[in-house]
């Protein structure tokens, strides 16, 4: 098996944070320290880098199909997207099918995902009909490594809204089996009022997504998850929390034992509502929407804290074409902002050079927590021995601008346009190969592994 040395650069693990080296043999890290007097086949100089566990994003959406359209990252771009990004695992949605069984969902993505990826794939089987053999068919998902199940509290025009009284089931169902419920927290009855009205009222500009789901919206459904996972003992996990309300709901119930966790996303700490008000604010509507200035500090509070568990990208990345849908009437745009690159550069340069984050919580927001959270954990988000060698060399002395052109996403438009970058990723290794040299890739497609994941007991 070859070796490799990445040689005297600032290891950054989610504890700790010194120069060493890192041995790699194979797929695997042989070892972390003082190696300098190892043989082996290949010499990486790290000096001067910051070195990172690969990143693992675990909220994706590759061929989504969502408002009439399909996203435009597959397995090949997403997956490319996704290296270039630092990111070497990522765990993507599946829908049930209105005819089809809940296995199916790992079986469509198999099929789309043969011969494509550059990068390690999961999946998170997604229940749109909640009947008894979909709930019976919990256990066999969970068996095939997709024990994380997502449900939508809202999207009933597109098939996704599952009620209340059908939600506490599939938290059983899952507790019973080992299983973790995902939910999309946001009150369908609230925005079944308020939309119509918004619309009817001739306010459809962009601005008025967000004000058709004000923070009443999610925090109501924040609640009433805390309420589903003290009733059914489950462990509940909301995405992408946009509300510091809900924060608050979620840490109190965290203190009194509830087993109710949360992640944010890039663009909630990125931008506010303000950004809605643009000429071109489609670009920035998504569900939950952006909300104000203060909310967002108290997100990035929230994290440093660490109540929100990670920062992933929910990436749904619709062409400019599809996006459009939504320029007369911002209901008809598709909810979601390609992400899945930008993500760890900017929470380096947002977040850490910025003061706001030191780079153990760097670690672990965007490696070790999605890691020990999804079932991947020692293998992926670590650089332990025994791990994967999955590991990102970012040079923190980099300067850049983030755009279309210097991103290498399948979009056509980017909502991260002109943002100034401190630090850039340089190199990124998956399972000890090369596959991100500066701005070349080196990844065959199809080289992707799935991850067959189990959940554990873990301490964060």
């Amino acid at each position: 098996m070859k070796t490799t040395l990445i040689k005297r650069g600032t290891v950054v693990t989610q504890k700790s944070v010194a120069t060493a080296d890192i041995l790699v043999r194979g797929e695997q890290i042989q070892a972390v320290g003082d190696l300098r007097d190892e043989t082996v086949d290949e010499v990486v100089d790290a000096e001067g880098m910051v070195v990172l566990p690969g990143a693992v994003d675990s909220h994706v959406h590759f061929n989504d199909r969502f408002m009439g359209t399909v996203s435009v990252h597959d397995y090949f771009t997403g997956t490319r997207a996704a290296a270039f990004g630092g990111v070497t695992s990522v765990i993507d949605f599946s829908n049930q099918g209105a005819k089809e069984s809940l296995v199916s969902t790992i079986e469509t993505k198999e099929r789309e995902a043969e011969g494509e990826t550059l990068i390690d794939w999961g999946i998170h089987p997604v229940i749109t009909r909640p009947d008894t053999e979909t709930l019976e068919q919990i256990p066999l998902v969970v068996e095939k490594g997709a024990p994380t199940i997502k449900c939508y509290m809202t999207y009933r025009d597109e098939g996704l809204l599952i009620e209340e009284r059908d939600l506490r089931r599939i938290s059983r169902a899952l507790a019973e089996a080992g299983g973790l419920l995902m939910v999309h927290a946001e009150d369908d009855e609230m925005l079944a009022d308020r939309v119509p009205q918004m619309i009817e009222a001739g306010r459809v500009e962009p601005i008025y997504h967000a004000k058709s789901r004000p923070i009443e919206v999610e925090n109501r459904a924040v609640e009433r998850c805390i309420a589903i996972a003290k009733a059914t003992g489950g462990r509940v996990f909301i995405v992408h929390l946009a509300s510091a309300e809900g924060l608050a709901l979620i840490r109190a119930a965290q203190n009194e034992g509830t087993n109710v966790f949360c992640e944010t996303c890039t663009h909630y700490l990125l931008f506010t509502e303000e950004m809605l008000k643009r000429e071109d604010g489609i670009k920035w509507i998504c569900s939950p929407p952006l909300r104000d200035q203060a909310n967002q500090e108290r997100l990035w509070q929230g994290i440093a804290k660490g109540t929100i568990a990670m920062v992933t990208s929910d990436d749904a990345a619709y062409s400019w074409e599809a996006k459009l849908l939504g320029k007369d009437r911002f209901d008809r745009c598709p909810n979601g902002i390609p992400g899945i690159e930008p993500r760890l550069n900017l929470l380096y340069s947002e977040g850490v050079v910025k003061g706001r984050l030191n780079l153990p919580q760097l670690a672990q927001i965007i490696a070790a927590a999605p890691a020990k959270f999804f079932g991947l954990w020692p293998k992926k988000g670590n650089l332990s021995k025994g791990a994967d060698a999955d590991i990102v060399l970012l040079n923190p002395n980099e300067k850049w601008t983030m755009n279309t052109q210097t991103l290498h996403m399948a979009t056509d438009w980017s909502a991260y346009e002109g943002i100034e970058v401190n630090g850039k990723i340089d190199k990124v290794f998956s399972r000890g190969e090369l596959i991100i040299d500066g701005e070349t890739c080196l990844a065959q497609k199809g080289r992707g592994k799935y991850l067959h994941r189990r959940l554990e007991e873990f301490q964060a």
